[in-house]
């Protein structure tokens, strides 16, 4: 991992590193918007060893749906990591936990069927439905 992006949790309890993303997702599911306060904002990673823990005495993990499982701090409460069951390498890193650069672009919007009216993220990206998500997992596989 060539000059790695720090993370941690608010209270700085988890800690951790990435390679630095190339882009930023948005996802507006139901469960996303009640773990996050909102739509998730993060960085997507396909490599089982995309995250280095440096720091995991009070990382947790909520099993979340029968695909899915969310880590955060137990401390603190920071949501931090959303990991896919069945894709090993699939990693989202809450967006809000890294030390980003400026000039990153959001890629893509998913669940936009479940996306609030209230939310118009601008630009000229992707706008997935969950069905078509859970569709281009499969063909990228």
């Amino acid at each position: 991992m060539t000059h790695p992006i720090k993370g941690q949790c608010l209270c700085g309890s988890v800690k951790f590193e990435t390679a630095l993303p190339d882009h930023i997702d948005a996802c507006h599911c139901s469960m996303c918007q009640k773990w996050a306060g909102s739509v998730f904002i993060g960085a997507d990673y396909r490599k089982s060893d995309a995250v280095k823990i440096l720091s995991d005495t009070d990382l947790t993990w909520y099993e979340s749906s029968e695909w899915a499982k969310r880590g955060f701090c137990k401390v603190c409460g920071s949501s931090l990591f959303y990991r896919l069951k069945q894709v090993e390498d699939f990693w989202a890193v809450c967006a809000g936990s890294l030390n980003l650069p400026s000039g990153l672009s959001l890629n893509k919007e998913i669940f936009i069927d479940e996306k609030s009216d209230m939310f118009e993220l601008s630009g000229d990206h992707d706008r997935l439905t969950g069905q078509e998500f859970f569709a281009s997992l499969q063909s990228n596989s």
